[in-house]
């Protein structure tokens, strides 16, 4: 089913998915408490699809990659929040 290279029985794609949505969600993190946002529509654009990605990791039971990228477009959401105010 899986190949050899499997972190706690996950496969490696899940692992790189994992690191990098959570590797992301820290790197927003400057943005989210810095004075300086990013643009609105790159904001919401962002937010909408890695909710849409979230989706699509949990239907293909890919949980722990799915919580990552939940956590990531959580902060985009906020992000986006931020952003519509200093409109």
């Amino acid at each position: 089913m899986y190949n050899t290279y499997m972190l706690f029985d996950l496969p490696w794609q899940e692992v790189v998915f994992t690191v990098g949505g959570f590797v992301f969600f820290i790197a927003l993190l400057p943005s989210i408490f810095s004075k300086n946002k990013p643009a609105f529509a790159t904001s919401i654009m962002t937010a909408i699809f890695l909710t849409l990605f979230v989706v699509a990791f949990a239907t293909l039971d890919l949980w722990w990659s799915a919580a990552a990228q939940a956590l990531g477009a959580l902060a985009w959401w906020v992000l986006t929040i931020q952003s519509f105010k200093l409109r």
